[in-house]
Parts: structure tokens; C-alpha cells; sequence
């Protein structure tokens, strides 16, 4: 059974016998959580090459207005951010024991997207990268959910230290698998074929539309497995109809972080041109994609356009979301900037498009 009749047989089934899929409090609710994590911040930033592990203590209210408090441990984590930014991305880890009847039940390991360093371009760029998170949930159910923050950062060693700042959590990717009811896993590398076809081209269509290359589906980093910001779903035993999950979005082209870089063997020279990295044999699938973008429109413009910020900002970044429809509404720029830009299973894409 394929993964697409899989999932409605599941939902059926809920149906019939009066089950849900599983609740997940933390990610179901929509709405920003005021959090206070309380920890020895300084050193946290100061040390955080190294990522060392601290103690750190949670606090939130409850729907009743009770203040909560969470006791786990909080070390700094990532790759590129970890050096471009003065204040690191987190992981959180709890105690599920602790967690039961909070928001945060059914959760002990949790990634945390924080803002980069205290300017106000900062705080766009973590906005924006929220922003596309949900986008792609919009566009697929192969999706990791996030959840808006507001964080005020106390530091456990010195009362004169705090910072208040925007944040959200990603799901973790064993939650997404539970979710959709499949696995993860983290072969050496992928063969193309072993894709799922129609959701391999929803993912490189949405990365065409902001313009994000920092991903690899074929294989990672040496010695970690497959992929480069992106993990894989399958069903247990399945050697097809894998499906590439991307997350790190902060390379995108229409955020434009002061410290993104293409790749060099890309062949281009800006993370605003656009390139298409998909394979040459998904041109069957990309009329139905592209359609698919076509009805969202609206949906996954609202997503991607933070209402924090400025007018100009806004009215940049839509202009930015209309290139990419020009691109898949007119024929001849279709041909130009996909189907004549699309990879074999073994090649590098390496043409220069456009800045749009």
C-alpha cells in the first residue's frame, strides 16, 4: 500500500472506531507561549562552540494562570548559526515524568530557533524562517509543525542578566514520523528512485520559491547519513516511497541573513538567485505541483509575510513570492528557469539563474 492510501485507511479507521490521531499539546495549539528559561546564559553563549550541557529551569502558566515550572538541562546546538550568531540555537531536554498534564507532554528532547543577535534584522530573519515552517505546512502534511515563542532568558548565575526575545520550537522528528505513522531513518545515501515522486517535487518547488539551496537529498555530511537539512520518512521495511523532510531555512534567499552563503559549486553568487534543484524525471509530476502552489497562493503568501514587519519589508517580500509564480505561470520561463535547469540522478545542478 502506498503511503498516500496508508495514511487515509488510517483516518478512516480513527473514524470508525472513535479514535484521534495523537494529540500533541505543545504543537496542535497555534497560538505564541511565554516561556522563562532560567540558566547560566553567559556562559551558555560564551561556550557555546563547545555545546556543553547546563541545568535550566522552565517556566510557564497554565490555562488556569498557575505558574508551571520544568526543571531539564539546555545546550547550545547547530552548525553555521553556531558561528554566525552571538546568541546560539537551543536544545532543551526534559523529563517526561515532569511533563504530564502540561503543554509540554509526550516531550523531552526539543529544538529551539532563537533570534540570532539583538537587532531588529535579527528578529525579521527569525520571524521570516517561522513564517516558512508554516508555509510548508500548508503545502504538505510532510511538514515539521512549530510553535511561536516569547522567551525571556534569565541567567541562574547573575540577576542583572536577562533577554527577552522571540523564539519558536520545532517538532522533533520523531514526533513528525509518529504523526504521519512511519519511520525515520538515516541511510548512508538515497537513490532518486527511492523517492516519493509527488512529494519530492512539492519539497524542490517550495525551495525554488524561497530560494533556498542549503540542502542535499541524496546524501549528508560525511559520516552522518542522509540528508543535509532534511530527514527521511519511510514505511518500515520500504526501500521507495521515501520522503524527504527539510528543515534549516535560514540560508533562504528571501530572508537574506547577513551570513548566508551559496554553495560555491552552485554556480551562483547570491542565496536571492533562484535555482531549481530538482531531477529531470519529476517533470511528469510538476503540473499537479504547481497547480498545487497555484490555489495556495494566498494561503502561503499570508504565511511567509510577517505582519511585525515593516510595510517595505512586506511589500519586498511579496514582491520576492510573485518571481517564483512568474517563473511557474509563464511557459517560457518555465522551461527556462526549471525544465532546462533540472539535475539527472548524478549530476550537480550548476546553471546560473536569475536574481528574482
Amino acid at each position: 500500500m502506498n503511503t498516500y492510501l496508508r495514511i487515509m485507511a488510517t483516518f478512516i479507521l480513527c473514524i470508525a472506531f472513535g479514535t484521534q490521531p495523537m494529540a500533541s499539546p505543545l504543537f496542535d495549539d497555534e497560538t505564541s507561549l511565554t516561556l522563562t528559561i532560567e540558566a547560566p546564559m553567559r556562559d551558555v553563549i560564551m561556550k557555546r562552540a563547545s555545546k556543553p550541557v547546563f541545568d535550566t529551569v522552565v517556566r510557564f502558566k497554565d490555562s488556569s494562570g498557575t505558574t508551571i515550572e520544568l526543571h531539564g538541562q539546555l545546550a547550545p546546538r547547530g552548525n553555521a548559526r553556531l558561528e554566525a550568531c552571538e546568541f546560539p540555537p537551543l536544545q532543551l531536554i526534559l523529563k517526561k515524568s515532569e511533563t504530564r498534564g502540561t503543554v509540554f507532554e509526550g516531550q523531552d528532547d526539543l529544538k529551539i530557533v532563537t533570534q540570532c543577535n539583538t537587532t531588529r534584522d535579527a528578529e525579521t530573519w527569525l520571524l521570516q524562517e517561522y513564517g516558512i515552517y508554516r508555509a510548508y505546512n500548508i503545502v504538505t502534511d510532510y511538514s515539521y509543525r512549530v510553535r511561536r515563542l516569547e522567551v525571556t532568558y534569565l541567567d541562574s548565575t547573575s540577576s542583572r542578566w536577562s533577554r527577552t526575545q522571540p523564539a519558536f520550537f520545532i517538532e522533533s522528528t520523531g514526533e513528525l514520523a509518529k504523526r504521519m505513522q512511519l519511520e525515520t531513518i538515516r541511510p548512508p545515501a538515497v537513490g532518486p528512485d527511492q523517492f516519493n515522486r509527488a512529494e519530492l517535487t512539492n519539497n524542490v518547488l517550495f525551495q525554488l520559491l524561497i530560494a533556498n539551496t542549503d540542502f542535499a537529498m541524496k546524501k549528508g555530511p560525511t559520516g552522518e547519513g542522509c540528508c543535509h537539512n532534511g530527514r527521511v520518512l519511510t514505511e518500515p521495511g520500504q526501500q521507495k516511497d521515501w520522503v524527504f523532510v527539510p528543515y534549516d531555512f535560514d540560508q533562504a534567499g528571501i530572508i537574506k541573513t547577513n551570513y548566508a552563503l551559496p554553495d560555491q559549486r552552485l554556480g551562483i553568487r547570491a542565496v536571492t538567485t533562484r535555482l531549481y534543484r530538482g531531477f529531470c524525471w519529476q517533470s511528469d509530476y510538476l503540473p499537479a505541483a504547481m497547480d498545487r502552489f497555484r490555489e495556495l497562493r494566498e494561503e502561503i503568501t499570508t504565511a511567509l509575510i510577517p505582519q511585525e514587519v515593516s510595510p517595505t519589508r512586506q511589500k519586498r517580500i511579496k514582491a520576492y513570492i510573485g518571481g517564483f509564480y512568474k517563473i511557474i505561470d509563464d511557459p517560457n520561463e518555465m522551461k527556462k528557469r526549471i525544465a532546462d535547469t533540472c539535475r539527472g540522478p548524478d549530476t550537480y545542478p550548476i546553471r546560473k539563474t536569475r536574481t528574482s
